[in-house]
C-alpha cells in the first residue's frame, strides 16, 4: 500500500511539474499572440492582461500593407520548400547507397562524412561566403539552398532506418528484374514515411528560422528572408511591439501548421525508435 502511494504522490509531483514547465514554455508564445491584438498604449499595462481588452486586428492589416513582409514572407517560403524538397531527396539517395549497399570504403566514407558534422557552422561561413562569391552566388537565394541539400544529419537519420528494413525485400525485387531505383521508390521510401516525415518537419523549421546565413548572404531588401526582415522590420517600427508581435506572430504560421500536418508522423517516429531500442 505504502509503494502505491508514493508511486501516485511521484506521478502526481511529476504531472505538476511538467505542467509548470509547459505553462513557463507556452507563456511567451500566448503573450505574443495577444499582444498582437492590442492597442500600442495597451502593450505595457499592468497587470498584464492576456485576453484584450480591445482587440485590434488593425496591426495585422498594417504589416501587411505598410511594410515588405509579404515579399520576405514568399521569398522564406521559396526558399525553404526548395531546401526541403532538395535535402529529401539527396539525403535519400545518399542514405540508399550507405545503408542499403556494398562498396569497397564504404564505412570510412561514411564516417569521414559523420565527422564533419563536429564542425561548427561558424567556422566555415567565411571560406562559403569567399567560395559563393567566385561563384557569383551572394545575394541570390542559391546561397542559402544549395548548402542545405547536403545533410549530415538527415543522411544519418534516414540511413539507420533504411538499414533496418530486411535486406530480403531487396533480394527478392532483384530477383523480380527491379533496379536498386525501382528498390529506393517503390520500397524503401514508403516503408519510412515516419522517418520522411521527420525530416521534412526539422529541414523546414532549420531553413524557416535560419538567420545567420540570410545576413551575411543577402543585403538587398527585395531577397530578404523573414527572419532577417522581421528584425529590419522591427527597427523601422520604432518599438512598437503590437506590430512587431502580429510580424512574429504572422511568420509562425507555417511552421504551426507543418507540425500539426507531421506530428503524427513525427510522434511514430520516435515511438518505433523506443521500442527498437
Amino acid at each position: 500500500m505504502m509503494n502505491t502511494a508514493k508511486t501516485k504522490a511521484l506521478r502526481l509531483l511529476a504531472t505538476v511539474l511538467i505542467g509548470i514547465f509547459a505553462i513557463a514554455c507556452i507563456f511567451p508564445f500566448i503573450w505574443m499572440l495577444s499582444t498582437s491584438f492590442k492597442y500600442e498604449i495597451d502593450v505595457m499595462e499592468f497587470p498584464i492582461r492576456l485576453i484584450p481588452k480591445n482587440w485590434n486586428f488593425q496591426n495585422y492589416v498594417n504589416v501587411v500593407k505598410n511594410s515588405n513582409f509579404p515579399i520576405y514572407y514568399w521569398n522564406t517560403i521559396k526558399v525553404t520548400v526548395i531546401s526541403v524538397v532538395g535535402q529529401l531527396l539527396i539525403s535519400s539517395m545518399a542514405a540508399y547507397a550507405f545503408g542499403r549497399l556494398k562498396f569497397r570504403g564504404k564505412a570510412l566514407l561514411y564516417s569521414v562524412y559523420l565527422a564533419t558534422m563536429m564542425i561548427p557552422a561558424t567556422v566555415i561561413i567565411l571560406p562559403k561566403y569567399l567560395y559563393f562569391s567566385q561563384l557569383g552566388l551572394t545575394n541570390t537565394h542559391w546561397s542559402l539552398i544549395l548548402p542545405s541539400f547536403f545533410s549530415v544529419f538527415g543522411v544519418l537519420l534516414l540511413r539507420n532506418a533504411f538499414a533496418e528494413i530486411p535486406m530480403e525485400l531487396s533480394e527478392a525485387a532483384f530477383l523480380d528484374g527491379a533496379s536498386h531505383f525501382w528498390i529506393y521508390s517503390r520500397v524503401i521510401m514508403p516503408l519510412n514515411k515516419p522517418t520522411l516525415m521527420t525530416l521534412v518537419l526539422i529541414a523546414f523549421t532549420w531553413s524557416w528560422n535560419d538567420y545567420m546565413n540570410p545576413l551575411i548572404f543577402l543585403s538587398e531588401d527585395k531577397l530578404l528572408t523573414i527572419t532577417v526582415g522581421l528584425q529590419k522590420f522591427a527597427d523601422e517600427s520604432s518599438n512598437n511591439y503590437a506590430l512587431i508581435m502580429a510580424g512574429a506572430s504572422l511568420a509562425l504560421i507555417p511552421i504551426i501548421l507543418v507540425f500539426l500536418m507531421a506530428q503524427r508522423y513525427f510522434i511514430e517516429s520516435f515511438t518505433h525508435a523506443g521500442v527498437k531500442g
